[in-house]
Order: C-alpha cells, then sequence, then structure tokens
C-alpha cells in the first residue's frame, strides 16, 4: 500500500451533545463536522474502525501495533479489548484489518486479519465478553506476506454468511497474472470456521490451485465493504498509477501486474478510479466537442481513461458554452477509447479545442463505506463513501438504481484528516472517520430542523438462531415526549422484535440512540429468511428497518473451550454444544484421538443432542491418571458428529512430582552499551522454581517469580551473570554466563525501492527504505547525486523520501543516471548508507531512459552494444528488445511500454523476463525466437533456455505474450534477453 500508516471526553450521554461543529470543511454546508476524539497516545496508528452491531454504541479502533480499543459514548475504554501477539509490524504489517460477525449481539464474534511473522498472515477470532477479547482461535493460517508491504488487510463476510479477505501482492508482484497457486494478489473466500466452501471458483481438490481463491489479480486490497441490500463486494484497491474500487464477483480478475484502468474484454474493470497523483489534461481534438439533444460527445486526442461518474472539468472550447464541470454520463470501450459524453443543455453545434481533466483525489484509497441511515438525506442514502491517505480528503459517489456509479465528487476539502484510513456509519447516522497518524476520529451529521425517526442501519444481516441491532434516535429535541414502536410488518414470522418494541424519547434524551433487537429463531428450513420491521410515532414519517437471515440449517459443533489445563490425579470438564438444531436426533462422540494415554475421558464420551436442548452444553469429563513421570502430559481429543465438522480440544495436565530445577532457556549474550538488556530465565519443574543473581554487575535485576533479567549497562566490556533458580527440591540449578557489551554500532541501511537500476519517471514516483540498528534509528537523509533533498524523522526505523509514499518527482531532474543514497542516523548519532544508481526517464519510453542512460553517444550510435527496438542486423534478423541486461535496469511491465523486461517471480524465485505484443497466435508462417545469455555476445536460444509463460488475448486481435528465461536470475546475475524474428 502507498499509505505511509483518546483521553478527550467530547459526549454527555450522548453521540450528538457538547460539540461545536464546523462546516468549513464539508463540501456541504449542512452537514457539521467534529472531532469525536483526539488520542495520540492510545490510538495512534489506527488502521481501521467499526461499531459494534449489538446496540451497546461501541466503536472499535484497531492499530497497527495489535491493541483492540474501545470508545464508548465517546470516552475511551483505557484497558484495550486485546492485544493481539504474536505481531510483525516491518513497513506496513501489522494489525490491519477486522470485521464484526454477523450474529455478533448472540456470539461476540470478531475477526482480525494481522500479521504475525516476517512470512505469515493469520486471520484471528476473538470472543468478546464485555469489553474484553476471550478465546483467542486462528481461524485462517498461512496468508503470505515477506514481512514488508502491500500485504492487503480487507476482511468481511458476506451476504452468504462466508469469510472474505484480500491479500496484495507482497510488493514483489507475487500471486500477479495467472497465478493460482498463492493467496498473494488475491481475494480470498472460505466458512467462517475457517474450513473451504467446496463452491469456491478455483478449487480443484488435490490440483495446484490454492482452493481458497475467490478473485485474483488485485495489486493491495487493503480495505473492502459489503453494500447494504445487494451484498456486493466491493474492494478499494491501492494501486501504482491509479487508485481503483472493485465491485467483485465470483472468479473475476482484476488484471493486476498488466493492468490498471485499462483493463481488457475479460478482465473486471473498475467502477470508480483516480489518477495516483495530479491527473494530467487531456487534448480536446479541433472538433472534438458536438452537442446533439442535450448529450455532448468530447473526443480527445488520446485515449482518455474515465469511467462513468468521473467528475470531468472542460476549459477552452472555442465555443465557450461547452466549458464547465460534468459527470461522465458513457466512456465506453476502454482503454482505447478517445470519446466520452457529458449531460449538458444546448442547443444542437459542433466545437473543440481545449482540455479536459479528472478530479484530484489523492495518491492512495483508504477505508469505505456506504452511508445507510435516514439521518441523511435521501440523496446521500446508498452513496459509496472513501477516503485518500495522502491527501486527507473524503470523496462522495453517488449510485444508479443499476448501482452504477453516476458521479463522484469531494465530501470534504484536502487534508481535512491528515493520514485518513478508515470510515464508519455509527448508530446516530452520522458518518466517523479516523486518522493513522494523529489518534483522530472525526464525524459529520447532517443538520436539519425537521422533526424525523433516524434509525441506523436499514438494511441489516444477521445468521439463524442470531440477535442483531438496530438504533433509533430522533433528528431535533421534541415539545413532549415521543413514544416510537418497532414491529414486524411483512416477511417471515420467525423474525421478531425481542427488545425495543417500544421507546420513549424526552426532551433531554432524544438524541441518544436506543436500541431495537431482532432475533432470528431456529427453523427446520433450509432457506433464507426475510423481514420488513416498521418504525412508527404518530404525526412522524415511517421507517423501514430490512433484516435478511443465512440460514444454516447444518449446525456447527461448539466446544466451550479449546484448550484445558488440569493437574495431575485431578480431572476437569468442557462443554459441547450445538450452534442450531438438528433436524433428528444427534449422537456426538468424544474420544482422544492422538497424545498422551494417561489422559482419558471420564463421563460425557457420548452426548445425544435433539432440536430441543442443542444450544445447551453437555459436560465432558476428563481426567489425569497419576504416573511415576514428572513430565507434563497432553492429549487431543476429538468431538465427532456424523455429517458435521470436526472439532478438537487439546488437553495437558501438569505433573505433581517435584522435580529439581532445569534451566531450559538459553541466554542472549551480547549486549549495548546505554541500551535496555532483558532476558527472561525459564527453569522447569515443578513446583515452579524461584530466581535470584548470585553473581551480576552492578545495576542488574531479575524478578523473582518470572526470572525477568533487566540492566542498562554504562560501560563496554565482559561481565559475568550467574542465575540461581530453587524450587525445594534439590540441587538448586545455576546458569553461568558471560555478557559481552559492546559499543552502540552503527546502523545498517537498507533501500527497498527504487532497486538498483530500476527506471524511475512521473511526479509520484516511490523512495523508501529501512534503518536496522542495534539501538534504534532516529532520521533518514535523502540524497541525489550528494545534494540533501529530503529528511524524514521518526524512531519507527521506516523512511521515505517527503515521508511518504508517492511523493518524489522525478521530473526535476534530468533525463538519465543518477546516484541515490539513503543515510540513516541512530540514537547516537552514527550513521549507516546505501548507495545505488537508478535511471529517470521523463517522457520517453523506459527503453529509450535505459539506453540514454547505459551508453555514451558513440555507443547509441553502435547498435551492436545498444541494440535496437525495431532494427535491421547484418545477420537479417530483426530484434525487437535486445542488449536488456538481467539486474540493470528494471523496466516497466506497463502494457504502453511493450515490449518490457522485469522479473517474473516462479516457484519463489526471480526470473528475467520479457513481455510484447504480437498478431494471435502469432503471424503466419513468422517464428519468433526468444535468446538469453550471460552477456552480450553469447547467446542462447530454444525451448530449453526460456518458456512461454503466458499468453493474454486482447480485443484487437493481438495477444501480450510473457516468455521468462528458465535460469534463475540469482544464480546468473547477468544474464541478456532479446527477441528476434527471421526477416519476412
Amino acid at each position: 500500500m502507498k499509505r505511509t500508516s483518546i483521553t478527550v471526553r467530547l459526549l454527555t450521554g450522548s453521540l450528538l451533545i457538547g460539540i461545536s461543529p464546523v462546516r468549513a470543511a464539508l463540501s456541504d454546508s449542512n452537514f457539521a463536522d467534529t472531532a469525536l476524539i483526539t488520542d495520540n497516545t492510545n490510538l495512534n496508528q489506527m488502521t481501521g474502525i467499526g461499531w459494534a452491531p449489538d446496540g451497546s454504541n461501541r466503536l472499535f479502533a484497531i492499530r497497527k501495533t495489535g491493541q483492540v480499543m474501545i470508545i464508548q459514548n465517546g470516552a475511551l475504554v483505557p484497558t484495550p479489548f486485546a492485544t493481539l501477539s504474536p505481531i510483525y509490524l516491518n513497513s506496513e504489517c501489522g494489525l490491519v484489518g477486522f470485521t464484526f460477525d454477523p450474529g455478533f449481539a448472540t456470539n461476540g464474534f470478531i475477526y482480525f486479519f494481522v500479521t504475525v511473522s516476517a512470512s505469515e498472515q493469520q486471520i484471528i477470532r476473538y470472543t468478546a465478553v464485555g469489553n474484553t477479547g476471550t478465546n483467542k482461535v486462528t481461524i485462517i493460517s498461512g496468508l503470505p506476506t515477506v514481512g514488508a508491504n502491500h500485504d492487503g488487510g480487507g476482511i468481511g463476510i458476506g451476504a452468504d454468511g462466508k469469510l472474505y479477505w484480500a491479500v496484495g501482492d507482497l510488493g514483489n508482484r507475487t500471486g500477479v497474472d495467472l497465478n493460482l497457486t498463492s493467496l498473494a494478489a488475491k481475494v480470498g473466500r472460505s466458512n467462517r470456521d475457517g474450513t473451504l466452501p467446496q463452491d469456491n471458483p478455483f478449487n480443484d481438490g488435490a490440483g495446484p490451485n490454492n482452493d481458497f481463491i475467490w478473485a485474483r489479480g488485485v495489486r493491495n486490497p487493503f480495505t473492502m465493504t459489503f453494500q447494504p441490500g445487494s451484498g456486493k463486494l466491493w474492494v478499494n484497491v491501492v494501486g501504482d498509477n491509479y487508485e481503483q474500487v472493485f465491485v467483485v464477483p465470483k472468479g473475476s480478475h482484476a488484471g493486476y501486474d498488466d493492468y490498471e484502468n485499462n483493463q481488457p474484454a475479460g478482465f473486471l474493470t473498475p467502477v470508480i478510479k483516480y489518477v495516483t497523483g495530479t491527473p494530467s489534461p487531456l487534448t480536446i481534438s479541433g472538433s472534438g466537442a458536438s452537442r446533439i439533444s442535450n448529450v455532448v460527445t468530447f473526443t480527445t486526442t488520446t485515449a482518455h481513461r474515465f469511467r462513468m461518474g468521473d467528475k470531468i472539468t472542460v476549459s477552452g472550447v472555442v465555443d465557450g458554452s461547452f466549458n464547465g464541470q460534468f459527470f461522465v454520463a458513457s466512456a465506453p470501450a476502454a482503454p482505447t477509447a478517445t470519446t466520452f459524453t457529458v449531460a449538458q443543455a444546448g442547443p444542437n453545434t459542433t466545437s473543440g479545442g481545449g482540455t479536459a481533466v479528472t478530479l484530484t483525489q489523492g495518491r492512495s484509497i483508504s477505508g469505505g463505506t456506504f452511508w445507510d441511515s435516514t439521518a441523511a438525506p435521501a440523496s446521500y442514502r446508498g452513496n459509496f463513501f472513501y477516503g485518500d491517505y495522502v491527501s486527507g480528503r473524503m470523496m462522495r459517489a453517488t449510485l444508479g438504481p443499476a448501482d452504477e456509479v453516476t458521479g463522484v465528487d469531494y465530501f470534504s476539502t484536502n487534508n481535512h484528516l491528515a493520514n485518513y484510513i478508515d470510515t464508519a456509519i455509527g448508530p446516530d447516522g452520522a458518518i466517523y472517520y479516523a486518522s493513522v497518524g494523529n489518534g483522530q476520529i472525526r464525524r459529520a451529521s447532517f443538520i436539519t430542523p425537521v422533526q424525523n425517526l433516524i434509525v441506523t442501519p436499514t438494511l441489516m444481516q444477521t445468521d439463524e438462531g442470531a440477535r442483531t441491532a438496530f438504533s433509533v434516535r430522533l433528528a431535533v429535541a421534541p415539545l413532549a415526549n415521543v413514544t416510537v414502536t418497532a414491529a414486524r410488518t411483512s416477511g417471515d414470522a420467525d423474525l421478531n422484535v425481542v427488545a425495543g418494541a417500544n421507546l420513549t424519547f424526552t426532551t433531554t434524551n432524544w438524541a441518544s440512540p436506543q436500541t431495537v433487537m431482532l432475533e432470528a429463531i431456529q427453523d427446520a428450513d433450509a432457506t433464507n429468511d426475510q423481514a420488513a420491521f416498521t418504525m412508527a410515532s404518530t404525526g412522524l414519517t415511517s421507517q423501514t428497518v430490512n433484516l435478511a437471515v443465512v440460514d444454516d440449517d447444518r449446525p456447527v459443533l461448539i466446544p466451550s473451550v479449546t484448550t484445558l489445563q488440569i493437574a495431575e490425579g485431578s480431572s476437569g470438564q468442557f462443554g459441547v454444544s450445538l450452534s442450531g438444531p438438528p433436524t433428528v436426533n444427534l449422537t456426538v462422540t468424544v474420544s482422544r484421538s492422538s497424545g498422551d494415554g494417561d489422559l482419558s475421558v471420564t463421563a460425557g464420551a457420548m452426548l445425544v443432542f435433539t432440536p430441543e436442548n442443542f444450544a445447551t452444553a453437555q459436560l465432558v469429563s476428563v481426567a489425569a491418571a497419576e504416573d511415576p513421570d514428572s513430565t507434563v502430559d497432553s492429549a487431543v481429543f476429538s468431538i465427532l458428529a456424523t455429517g458435521l465438522s470436526t472439532q478438537t480440544v487439546t488437553v495437558t495436565a501438569s505433573d505433581n512430582d517435584s522435580l529439581a530445577p532445569a534451566f531450559t532457556s538459553t541466554p542472549d549474550l551480547q549486549a549495548v552499551v546505554n541500551a535496555a538488556y532483558s532476558y527472561q530465565a525459564i527453569a522447569s519443574g515443578p513446583p515452579a522454581p524461584t530466581f535470584s543473581l548470585t553473581a551480576s554487575p552492578p545495576g542488574m535485576q531479575i524478578e523473582s517469580a518470572s526470572g525477568v533479567v533487566t540492566w542498562t549497562p554504562s560501560a563496554i566490556g565482559n561481565f559475568p551473570v550467574t542465575i540461581l533458580a530453587s524450587n525445594g527440591t534439590a540441587p538448586n540449578a545455576t546458569q553461568s554466563f558471560t555478557l559481552a557489551v559492546t559499543a552502540d554500532q552503527p546502523p545498517v541501511a537498507i533501500q527497498t525501492k527504487p532497486v538498483p537500476g530500476e527506471i524511475v519517471f512521473g511526479t509520484n514516483a516511490e523512495w523508501f527504505g529501512d534503518g536496522v540498528d542495534d539501538v534504534g534509528c532516529t532520521k533518514a537523509t535523502f540524497f541525489i547525486n550528494g545534494v540533501l533533498v529530503s529528511t524524514d524523522t521518526n524512531s519507527g526505523g521506516h523512511y521515505h523520501i517527503g515521508g511518504g509514499h508517492l511523493l518524489w518527482n522525478t521530473t526535476l531532474l534530468a533525463n538519465g543516471s543518477h546516484t541515490l543514497r539513503m543515510t540513516v542516523t541512530d540514537t547516537a548519532g552514527q550513521t549507516g548508507s546505501v548507495e545505488m544508481e537508478v535511471i529517470i526517464a521523463n517522457g520517453v519510453t523506459p527503453l529509450e531512459g535505459w539506453r540514454q542512460a547505459k551508453f555514451t553517444p558513440a555507443e547509441l550510435m553502435d547498435i551492436s552494444l545498444s541494440g535496437n527496438e525495431a532494427d535491421f542486423e547484418s545477420d537479417g534478423f530483426t530484434n525487437l528488445m535486445e542488449y536488456a541486461l538481467g539486474t540493470d535496469p528494471k523496466m516497466s511491465v506497463a502494457p504502453e511500454f511493450l515490449p518490457a523486461l522485469f522479473y517474473e517471480t516462479f516457484n519463489n524465485q526471480q526470473y528475467l523476463a520479457l513481455r510484447y505484443r504480437r498478431p494471435q497466435n502469432g503471424r503466419p508462417g513468422l517464428n519468433y525466437i526468444v535468446q538469453v545469455g550471460p552477456n552480450l555476445g553469447t547467446w542462447n536460444s530454444g525451448p530449453g533456455f526460456t518458456t512461454e509463460s503466458s499468453i493474454i488475448p486482447n480485443a484487437d486481435g493481438t495477444e501480450i505474450v510473457t516468455v521468462r528465461s528458465n535460469t534463475p536470475a540469482t544464480s546468473q546475475p547477468t544474464s541478456y534477453i532479446r527477441l528476434q524474428v527471421p526477416p519476412p
């Protein structure tokens, strides 16, 4: 992703009262903008927000660093709901997404998307008990990452009740194109317990595909949301050159890394897009403005890539009546089309000249949501709102009757909320949005003098057997008490109001949302239920809430715990219940399936559940027999029933035999002067030992119960340490070691992008990296050709030119080779640098830019050295791409720059690849010869040296072909590749 990443009580008894509104920041003066909360200590580095769907008025906020915080009635709950661990925090890794279960009001389930190591991401479920997260369960493990960027993080539950998530291309184009083996660059789908839905589109059983793939071709899908009512999946994808929003159906392909907003037929096209950065005006042709019957057709001299709903500013047309701002009504045949239409009243006429330019939105799309509340005017309901991390703007997309985008415009002004990250609709019907940078959450609410019933949301989803809640308040203060009733007025009788059927609003509580709880009763059929509920009050317009229920008549076995600890010679219990009623009496068996034979089921080995008692937990007793050893016993117990997924409970039994302590931990023998040192000594028992220091340097301390050693050395040297562990059983254990304290070492600079030799161009290029140090880094400085151009100051160790993604303007530099240096500084003022050459190629093709930088003018004249994109040499062959060095340069893969050179990932290795365009199925009688070699004078050809890795057909009768070397770039770092065709 190109994104870089509450002590104040503002509300009293309401989400609405006590805030001074600010209207200037919003494009519509009928809305008030206020700060809900700001806490840069406890809420900085937020990566997502969401309101609990249980009527509790709790706003959950997740932080990249792993804390899940709760803001309730405008005040921060000081203790985190949960702190996820382990967690990996480099670059864009960390806790990056979450979603509530549709049955949250009943089961308390919340799902979190988190990076747990440099090589793995997981989806983890917690159960909410009050404001505390309990019963941590890993639902999906093994999601890909390389511990850097483009990890994705979008997560949600669809109208089908399935769990969806999205992972990016890991910053190195993993999983792109036709790759169906990796979940990188994909949208994934599973059952909510992590098992595989058999109807996933690429499910091939024992075949090579990753069966969890739902859709593919997404670069960095950081956020997603399901459209209320339609259930369509909207995915926000952070891009290279375009930010894109896709409506993602089953089996679709968004085209990355071949396409961005220029997808041909057969690929998924974005419903919303905007240029990453500032869009360039496009020239309207000399007669390219034609108005007929109040519809204007504009024709640009180059492909415009506009989409329906784009806001366009037209200026400079000779006939000034054509100038103005419009929303695109149609833009056919992208990406080659040069025409688009807009609605504009006026006489039939023709003119031309001038320019057309799209709305500038920002550089990195962030979280989006649909406004589903009667608090907003009718023209705003169902609109899609999203923000941009870099610009801080929020955009509003209006939709037509078929959910087509009819207009995209600003909802808030430039940099309204610095480092915007996510948005959500609150129980009061207002829209809330959060900043990753300063711990701030703001609120935009519609101001009206007219009384109305404010109902939020109006389109709901839950599970059969579960409850869910919506909120009701009044728009303005009443003159007297107002009674509001809630009742089902149509639909399935299994859906009912169970709380809040009668609500009373007074002159003091009118603005506080009150809860109406709905319940979907288990039934015997296998169809989804629906019902409409009407909120009514005398003299006011009634409002309707529609509830859709996902039916699942195959119950799920639910153990009360997944792990159980008991002591040797004793017993323990766990419960088993069903998520729903069985159609007939169901027998469940519980038995030890693996582990120590000293553990066994002593009661509850066979349980019978009926349609009446399914929800009542039945107890299983497990005992641990005494044994002569002194080890901890463990066993797995399986819970089985015909036709249901097996569940397991792991039981461990602590040993009650006394055992002399023995150290099982290994100390870190290195420390740095003036830097905190810590080591936790661990020793076996039982009983658990206590710890003490018998030899140590001055100032070193140890906690007797935990064994944690802490010390801050003040001098360089070797220091002996001895730790004593004792538990009353002889002999005591000692651990002696020498701690070597060294001087603070200089940091190491690691530049991630650009890579050596990369061709870079444009006003929004990337330049970032990391500082690695034994204590910590404080800043990075960026130099071009020895001249300081930027400083990024922070203690996180991750640095960008300009302080954020896509802030490098390369147009200020001359085309050709330039030397980049990134220097990082540690806490002691020491520095480390990384230096490399890159090629600036603004206004020329990347290939020509590389040639200009790589060769002298004289060498450029000698095609035996410099090559030519299409030349006839003495051997009679035409070279379509020649002498392209494997590690220098790295070239763009955008189709408009074809032919192009890049690295293709295959079997976790990088291979030099060449992508070019040719007539479909080649040209009759013409052979395309791909040659690779270790130098300019040695060429090998044939299938033994190259592989045709992909062919993508185009609507224009051509196809894009990718061929790659069969030799990994790591083992042949100076490989060359060229494409030749024989003379006609």
